[in-house]
């Protein structure tokens, strides 16, 4: 029966949680909404979801065999578009304000304004390549 192996999977993630924080508020996650979506690549898909900002992420989360969890478990978790750090490694990155409404008002003013293809927009400065420049 699968509900077994799904209650057995979120009370461990549900534990595992409060050593893992938000990416995007700092919040930490033992507090998270946490829900099993199914399973792929032999792993569990998850999807968490922050308490305080409501940001959702989706893992795909391989937790290790039998005999690993006498050793305390093996959980490897990645996010499910494929970026290469874990919620660990995440989690430990200083952490950044968030966009001042001033900021996104600024950068509306700039591409309202801006006259150029996407490769001028993100060039640095004074490093326009064109079509023909050799590569």
């Amino acid at each position: 029966m699968l509900d077994e192996p799904v209650n057995n999977i979120l009370k461990f993630l549900r534990e595992q949680a409060k050593n893992y924080d938000c990416s995007v508020c700092g919040t930490n996650h033992s507090k998270s909404e946490i829900s099993v979506l199914g399973k792929r690549e032999g792993g569990w898909v998850v999807r968490v979801t922050c308490g305080k900002c409501e940001t959702a992420i989706t893992l795909l989360v391989y937790v290790g065999d039998k005999n690993a969890e006498a050793a305390g478990r093996e959980v490897t978790a990645k996010p499910l578009a494929a970026a290469k750090a874990l919620p660990s490694e995440v989690s430990r990155r200083p952490r950044r304000p968030p966009v001042t409404l001033d900021e996104v008002l600024d950068a509306h003013d700039l591409l309202e304004s801006f006259n150029g293809d996407v490769r001028e927009l993100f060039a640095p400065r004074g490093k326009v390549r064109s079509s023909t420049d050799a590569v």
